[in-house]
């Protein structure tokens, strides 16, 4: 099947997990008091030295531009299947980025009297974040066959 149509959608997939997912990830590891890195992103600092299994953000940008040598590394039967999914999320992530940043607006109007279904709110939506973010890293992934170093400041 030709995956063409599908290339940019993992494009853009890709682009956003590698520059917005990433801040706002430590955006609310920051606000939930969490350590900046996760075990995820020790275990892809310890194989850095092994090329073939990481994906960095320059690996990404030197294949990006070339869709012959995109569609070659990419797995087409996983892009075909994850598609629509990695679409969904990204949305999702948005969405929920929108909500936090309101809910977060609106805790710093009230300061210390914010009600509780702010703070509840403030939680849920920082939650979502980060579930769907590692949903949508996966996918990529698996997309890719190689994991993504999103803790990588290459660009």
């Amino acid at each position: 099947m030709d995956i063409t149509p599908f290339v940019p959608v993992i494009v853009e997939a890709t682009k956003f997990t590698f520059s917005e997912i990433s801040k706002w990830l430590d955006h609310v590891r920051k606000r939930s008091g969490q350590p900046e890195s996760s075990p995820d992103d020790e275990t892809n600092t310890k194989n850095k030295n092994d090329k073939d299994t990481i994906m960095t953000r320059s690996d990404f940008a030197s294949i990006e531009t070339d869709l012959s040598k995109f569609i070659s590394i990419i797995d087409s039967i996983k892009t075909e299947a994850n598609v629509y999914a990695i679409s969904g999320l990204v949305q999702q992530i948005k969405t929920h980025f929108k909500n936090l940043v309101d809910l977060e607006t609106t805790e710093a109007e009230f300061g210390p009297l914010t009600p509780n279904h702010i703070k509840r709110g403030i939680e849920r939506e920082s939650l979502a974040i980060v579930e769907k973010s590692n949903s949508l890293k996966e996918l990529l992934e698996q997309v890719y066959g190689k994991k993504l170093d999103l803790s990588c400041t290459e660009l």
